[in-house]
């Protein structure tokens, strides 16, 4: 995440691309994510550390959300992509946490692999994001798909 920060941070300061949001996004992530590796102590007590993940996810997703509206920028591409990713992330610390503390779950099993494999894609999908700033997972073009199909059935239904 620091060096996609440094990467976009670059590019504003040499104007190869004035994107503030996307600065801004890169910035934030690169602050929550070195705070959270730094500063989380894993070897003190690991009953709350996935809900102290959780609450570093949803104050990264808020300071994104203010820092763009503050300076009245649009949404690029990357933060919309960073904001889903941190909502699944903290969505996925919550499950495993209820698996490991609530229910005591200590028998792997399928679930566990599950959340191993996707909290790294989703961070890999978060940097790439940062990087390239596109709609490389094509979500605009299927979520347009979606509305096409659900209107053209309320026509239908209506009519």
């Amino acid at each position: 995440m620091v060096l996609a920060f440094l990467l976009n941070a670059f590019f504003y300061i040499s104007s190869i691309s004035k994107n503030l949001s996307l600065l801004i996004t890169s910035a934030v992530m690169a602050m929550s994510y070195f705070t959270s590796n730094h500063f989380i102590d894993l070897s003190a007590s690991r009953e709350n550390i996935y809900i102290s993940w959780i609450l570093y996810d949803i104050l990264t997703i808020l300071l994104i959300i203010s820092l763009n509206k503050l300076t009245k920028q649009k949404y690029c591409c990357a933060a919309k992509y960073t904001i889903i990713g941190l909502t699944f992330n903290a969505i996925l610390f919550l499950l495993i946490h209820i698996d490991l503390r609530v229910l005591d779950n200590r028998e792997p099993w399928w679930f566990w692999y599950f959340y191993t494999l996707a909290i790294n894609t989703i961070d890999v999908i978060m940097v790439a994001s940062l990087i390239l700033d596109r709609d490389f997972l094509c979500i605009k073009f299927f979520k347009n798909r979606v509305k096409k199909y659900f209107s053209k059935r309320q026509k239908t239904i209506s009519a």
